[in-house]
């Protein structure tokens, strides 16, 4: 069962991106029970489905398929020739000279998950709507339906539909994850970039933990019993972590076409999904990527609000608006208010984030046994004990020392320049944060979330035992950048010595 190890995981991902029960379990099933089989079974799926994919079909577009759509609409099914593949292509408000491109995300409305969108829309923008190969009325193919084979898709879009105008690109979801290495690795193409919900950009066992976590910060529970909460939920997050660190049978699907279509078939969402928990978002350039706005459901549990914490960190220009009481599909749940965002941010300038003022602190914080469990503003000294219930929300700390803790930490930054930090036996959570000098660990847990190390290297020195969980992370040095995502376990080395 050793090659079964992700199956938990994998698991809750594919039923939260909302696909059948028995399609996850189908999946899982075939991952654990024939991989051990001998190695020319492989063989056999690439000989018995070859051939097997459809030929292009260009039919016309029938009124039963069209139902739904608005009738004043302009709708065609063309050849996309990256994949020479049918897609379907919806356009509306094609007198105006800006272009506005929506990009779908899983699930089977496809193109009409943005009817609540595209009037209001096409009243300032052309506007155009695409069903992704696989999904809606566009016929799927053979090839992995991952961000980057997508963005292939998106970018003959933009070359055949736009107009003389800007072009801003919108995307939820998956859609948004495809938006977003498109705009990452087509720099230029676009002027303006908008991600709704975006999917699948944290490390999948970010996303697991996130997911599977109680909120234990209630007032209306003892603090003794919060903080065995606490440590239970710390528990399961170690017993998560070791699982990312192991074989994953799913990325197999990722490799092998023959394999993908024996198994999964025509299961589009499934195909997309795997594709999208392949892709490692944290190794994007996104200093390439334009003005960003990002809009995110605060009641989302498919795609955490973290997530877009973090993607604010990483991108230069960026702004965050949120829907406090919308899910994952604000649009939809939330329309009116949705369009008031979108309209005013395809329209707003965005200015950089303003620097953090010199910290001239004094003040010593220190916490034992949760006796003061939140910080904010500056200090000179944070001195942690024994505290599982401690969160940092917007502190600049010229050092931080910890033992036996569990620290949330978000929008801060942690040390200066030439300072060592200790942490021992304890877990940082830390999403949208800066790290500076070098922080030392000894058998301690790390979830970083769009957090970047400024200092000499080695930024991160492990002493004992350390493991890592990396979204969206960087380490700047005065010689070189690095981005990375992922699991990592230390002993006694660096963080640059295990990359």
């Amino acid at each position: 069962m050793t090659n079964c190890r992700h199956r938990r995981g994998v698991f809750l991902l594919l039923q939260l991106f909302e696909l059948p029960r028995f399609i996850a379990c189908s999946v899982l099933a075939i991952t654990c029970v024939m991989l051990p089989a001998k190695a020319n079974w492989l063989n056999e799926i690439r000989h018995n489905v070859s051939g097997a994919e459809k030929a292009p079909s260009l039919e016309p577009l029938s009124p039963a398929e069209l139902t739904g759509y608005p009738a004043d609409y302009t709708y065609e099914r063309v050849i996309a020739p990256s994949h020479q593949v049918p897609v379907f292509v919806v356009q509306a408000g094609l007198k105006h000279r800006d272009t506005v491109v929506l990009v779908h995300g899983l699930g089977d409305l496809a193109s009409k998950g943005w009817l609540t969108v595209i009037p209001r829309l096409a009243q300032q923008y052309h506007v155009v709507a695409i069903d992704l190969p696989g999904f809606g009325l566009s016929q799927g193919a053979v090839f992995t339906y991952s961000p980057q084979q997508y963005a292939k898709v998106i970018d003959w879009l933009i070359a055949k539909y736009r107009h003389d105008g800007q072009v801003k690109l919108v995307g939820h979801s998956m859609g948004a994850a495809i938006s977003v290495y498109y705009a990452s690795q087509y720099p230029g193409r676009i002027q303006q970039l908008v991600l709704v919900d975006a999917a699948g950009i944290l490390d999948r066992t970010a996303y697991i933990k996130r997911i599977s976590t109680r909120d234990n910060d209630q007032a209306d529970l003892p603090q003794s019993v919060r903080r065995v909460l606490a440590r239970v939920d710390n528990f399961a997050d170690k017993m998560l972590e070791k699982t990312g660190t192991g074989f994953d049978p799913t990325r197999i699907f990722s490799g092998d076409s023959s394999l993908r279509n024996m198994t999964i078939g025509e299961q589009t969402n499934v195909n997309a999904a795997l594709a999208l928990m392949e892709q490692n978002f944290s190794v994007l350039n996104y200093q390439t990527v334009p003005p960003t706005h990002i809009i995110w459901g605060g009641q989302d549990n498919v795609a955490p609000l973290r997530t877009a914490y973090a993607l604010q960190h990483v991108l230069p220009l960026s702004q965050l608006q949120v829907i406090n009481q919308a899910g994952h599909v604000p649009m939809k749940s939330h329309p009116h208010e949705f369009n008031q965002l979108l309209l005013a941010s395809l329209n707003a300038t965005i200015l950089p984030r303003q620097a953090r003022p010199k910290n001239n602190s004094e003040r010593i914080g220190r916490c034992f046994q949760d006796n003061h469990s939140h910080f904010s503003g500056q200090y000179q000294q944070i001195i942690l004990n024994d505290c599982k219930l401690v969160r940092f929300d917007n502190v600049d700390v010229k050092h931080l020392a910890m033992a036996d803790s569990i620290l949330t930490i978000s929008a801060s930054r942690i040390g200066t320049a030439n300072q060592t930090m200790q942490i021992t036996r304890s877990a940082i959570n830390a999403t949208d944060t800066e790290i500076l000098g070098q922080m030392q660990s000894e058998r301690s847990r790390f979830d970083f979330a769009g957090v970047s190390f400024y200092g000499e290297s080695p930024v991160f020195v492990s002493q004992a035992s350390t493991r890592l969980v990396l979204s969206l992370t960087r380490i700047i040095t005065p010689t070189q950048s690095t981005r990375l995502g992922g699991s990592y376990v230390l002993a006694e080395q660096s963080l640059e010595s295990a990359l």
